[in-house]
This record gives structure tokens, C-alpha cells and sequence, in this order.
């Protein structure tokens, strides 16, 4: 695809950033190279926030107005100058086109995408933890506004969307499809060590198990875990994204838990393959994740996303071997990857698309809730004990995410993870255990009322008549 033929350059997108991080200052600053993007408007918790995100994107200091109020923010606006305010509620009347939900924060994620939405707005999500609990019926809101509502390239839904749709068009059966972990696993061969994310794990026992033999793979993998088990092999923000894209595709994970397997780039297809091929998997279309073990001077794969297509024609996949192809050892299938995202650089492509050619980058119409991400407890909690969501990777001390079929909220049902911040416990749970809607108070949240929404729209039998009548009728479509 030509992308200077495929977009109009004459027709400026207008976005509004929310969320001044990483991945919002990404869209911001590639705005200001970009002839089809323009982004005005940011907004954080705090205004100067907002400013000073403008500023590290390039953006003279004299043409940031800090705006407190929807007054301001028009006048801001109509002066030229870029906006920077505290609340969507100051902009939200300003003439842009799509907002960007980066902020990272559920329950704020659903509040902005809504009232975007409500607002005459596209919306492009990259609060993953949002879309994952809420992302099918802000998708049915869009569409009934003549609006969209998409995951972001940059991220690894939307890249892994955009690799197992490519898949499909051109008639490959899909094996499975999935993402590296963040971080990769670095040999050190000479300290008997390993590097993650900055972090040293002795690792001598490794040695013996850096290659596969024949026959022995599955054992030599599950052995590399047992010997690497003090480094998280999954995490929250990885199944996250899982389920948003198992919500999209329909592809599912072959476990709850994930393998989540240690391995070489070149073993993947190996090992995410069926039993009788030699991999673990128990059936196709299957969603997972892996970490990339290599060493110091091997290409990283971190982050990056992947799919395993069956090898139908073998001639043409042996001709593709020679030419530097992942094939597993069997022949059966074949890896196609992309092993990088470029967080807000490479977002603008999905702005563009929704905007310009009023396509999503995600499931769309297909975006239906297949799977829940839930919370299994690692320890025992007691009555009275309050969920706490920390740290960059918005885990919750003392649970641990897996992915089951999703259902409708009811007593005895899996809550979903990112409905748990700041719920109390009000009952024993054991360790091991999942959290069920009886076992927490659920705070008053937009997210909760949204969810409720999503479960009457697609679950329309409800399982108790308290989720009828707490659900809101005015947000039901």
C-alpha cells in the first residue's frame, strides 16, 4: 500500500489528546510533522501537565494557552493558539475530530470515551484496561452515532488485528496469533544470568537448556520456566491486550493462564502448534504469548506481535525457509511477525483511518465480549480488605489475570480485573481462588454503570433481577 496515495493530505484530522504520557506526547509531537494531523488540544489531570507535554512535543511556549474553563478553552481556540486543560468537560464542545484515550485509568477511560462519543466524537482507545472490560458496547454507542470506536496501531491489539486480518484475507488457516512479552530475556551465557527489564536473575542452570533437542522440546521448555520461575512470565497488560483482541477477532487463549512459554524467536512455531505437531497447543485459533529468551546481540522481539499460519503448499514454505522464513521443525506452520510497536509514533495511521476513510483498526461490527479478563487471588483476603491498583502495569497485589468466557455480572460470576480497583472485600476468599461479584463491593464507577449496559445489551437474559434494576436504562442502546 502506497499511504501517500491511500490518505488525503488536504484533509487535516483534528485530535484531541487526553492522557499526556508516553503514548499521548508520541501522537502530539508526530502531529507537528504530520501535513494530516493536527492535535490542539491536550488534557491531563492538571492543565500544566497538559502544557508541559505540549512543550516537550515542540511546541513554542507563547502558542499554549492553559485553559480552566470551556470559556478559555473557546477562546484559546478561536485565538489559534494549542489548548491545555484539566478536563474533557473544558473541550469537548472545541471542533476536533477524534479523541485519543491514553490516560491509562479505567474508570476515567470509560467516562471520556462515552462522553466523547455522546459528544459527536470518535474515539481511539489506547486505555486498554477500559476497552477490556467495556470495549464491545462503547464500540455498539459509536456505531449508533455514526461514530467510532478503535483500538490504536502502536499498540499490539491493534497491530495484531491488522497481522491476523492480513492472515485471513489472504486464506491462511490462523494456528495462532499472539505478542511477545514487554520485556525479553537476555542471556548473559558468560555470568549464567539473565536480564529483564533491568533486572539480573542468576540463571546457571540455563546453559543446558538453551537449545531444544529433538523429541525433548515441550520437557526443555517446561524446564526453562521451572529454572526462570523468580521472572514474571506473564503479566496483567499482556492478557489485557489478549482480551481485547479475543473480543475483536474471536480467536481465543488455549489455557486461561497462557503457556506463556520461554523461547527463541525461531522456536515459536515450533512449540504454538498443535500436540500432534509437536507444540502444546490443544486446538487453532488460538491467542498467545511467549517471552523472547536471546542473547545480548540478537534482534529484540519485545513487544512485538506474531502469527502462525498452517503451511499448505510445502514447496512454496521451504522456498520461504531458505530465504530467512520461521518455519517450525515439523513444516506444518510457518511465523509472519512484526516485532515491534511504536507506542503514539505510529497511532496517527489509526486516526487517520477513522477519521478519513471511517475505518477502525480493530474488530468493529465483529467486537462482541468472547472472553473476560478475571482475577484469580494468590493469597487470602479478608473482609474489609481494600483492592489497590499501582504501578505502570495497573496490577492489583495478590491476584494474578486469567481469561475465561465472558459472562453477565452476576453473584457467583468472575468479576472482571479492571472493574476491582478500589472494591472491598466482604467476604473470606482462599487463595487460588477467583474474585465473584459476592466476594467484593464494587465501587460506584462509570465504568461499573457502562458494564451493567454491556451485559443488558449482549447478555439480555440477566442472571439476577438486582442486575436489571441497577442497571440505567438511559445508558442501555
Amino acid at each position: 500500500m502506497n499511504y501517500l496515495q491511500y490518505f488525503d493530505s488536504e484533509r487535516v484530522v483534528e485530535t484531541c489528546v487526553a492522557g499526556a504520557g508516553d503514548f499521548g506526547r508520541g501522537i502530539l509531537r508526530q502531529a507537528q510533522q504530520m501535513p494530516a494531523l493536527s492535535a490542539r488540544i491536550a488534557i491531563d489531570v492538571s492543565p500544566d501537565t497538559a502544557a508541559q507535554a505540549l512543550r516537550l512535543s515542540g511546541v513554542p511556549d507563547s502558542q499554549i494557552m492553559v485553559c480552566h474553563s470551556p470559556e478559555q478553552a473557546q477562546s484559546a481556540w478561536q485565538s489559534g493558539h494549542y489548548v491545555a486543560a484539566g478536563s474533557l468537560e473544558s473541550v469537548k464542545h472545541l471542533p476536533f475530530d477524534i479523541l485519543v484515550e491514553s490516560t491509562g485509568i479505567p474508570n476515567v477511560g470509560a467516562y471520556h470515551a462515552e462522553a466523547a462519543i455522546l459528544a459527536g466524537k470518535h474515539v481511539g482507545i489506547a486505555t486498554k484496561e477500559t476497552e477490556s472490560v467495556v470495549g464491545p458496547y462503547l464500540t455498539r454507542l459509536a456505531e449508533r452515532h455514526d461514530r467510532l470506536f478503535t483500538p490504536l496501531d502502536g499498540d499490539q491489539p491493534s497491530l495484531l488485528i491488522g497481522l491476523v486480518t492480513w492472515a485471513q484475507t489472504l486464506g491462511f488457516e490462523i494456528v495462532a496469533a499472539g505478542k511477545s512479552s514487554e520485556y525479553d530475556f537476555i542471556w548473559d551465557e558468560a555470568d549464567g544470568a539473565i536480564w529483564c527489564n533491568g533486572n539480573r536473575y542468576s540463571a546457571h542452570e540455563l546453559a543446558p537448556l538453551w537449545t531444544l533437542p529433538n523429541g525433548e522440546e515441550r520437557a526443555t521448555v517446561q524446564a526453562r520456566s521451572k529454572v526462570l520461575s523468580a521472572i514474571p512470565q506473564i503479566s496483567v497488560p499482556d492478557l489485557c491486550e489478549m482480551t481485547n483482541v479475543a473480543n475483536a477477532t474471536g480467536l481465543v487463549p488455549d489455557l486461561p493462564e497462557f503457556h506463556a512459554m520461554v523461547l527463541r524467536t525461531d522456536e515459536v512455531p515450533s512449540l504454538l502448534d498443535l500436540q500432534e505437531f509437536g507444540g502444546v497447543l490443544q486446538g487453532t485459533g488460538r491467542l498467545e504469548v511467549f517471552n523472547c529468551l536471546r542473547r545480548p546481540d540478537e534482534v529484540s522481539f519485545a513487544g512485538g506481535v506474531f502469527v502462525i499460519v498452517r503451511c499448505e503448499d510445502p514447496e512454496a514454505w521451504e522456498l520461504l525457509r531458505g530465504k530467512g522464513h520461521v518455519l517450525s521443525r515439523s513444516g506444518k506452520a510457518a511465523m509472519v511477525y512484526l516485532p515491534r510497536h511504536l507506542l503514539g509514533l505510529e497511532a496517527p495511521i489509526s486516526l487517520l483511518d477513522a477519521v478519513q476513510k471511517g475505518l477502525p483498526s480493530g474488530g468493529g461490527p465483529a467486537t462482541a465480549p468472547h472472553v473476560d479478563l478475571i482475577a484469580r487471588t494468590t493469597q487470602a483476603f479478608t473482609p474489609g480488605q481494600r483492592l489497590e491498583m499501582k504501578g505502570h502495569h495497573r496490577h492489583i497485589e495478590g491476584l494474578r489475570p486469567e481469561v475465561h468466557p465472558a459472562s453477565a455480572l452476576s453473584g457467583e460470576s468472575p468479576v472482571p480485573f479492571y472493574l476491582l480497583p478500589d472494591a472491598e472485600i466482604v467476604r473470606p476468599v482462599a487463595a487460588h481462588q477467583p474474585i465473584t461479584l459476592a466476594d467484593v463491593a464494587l465501587p460506584d464507577s462509570h465504568l461499573h454503570r457502562l458494564r451493567q449496559a454491556q451485559d443488558t445489551l449482549f447478555f439480555p437474559d440477566p442472571p439476577s433481577s438486582t442486575q436489571q434494576k441497577e442497571t440505567s436504562p438511559s445508558s442501555i442502546l
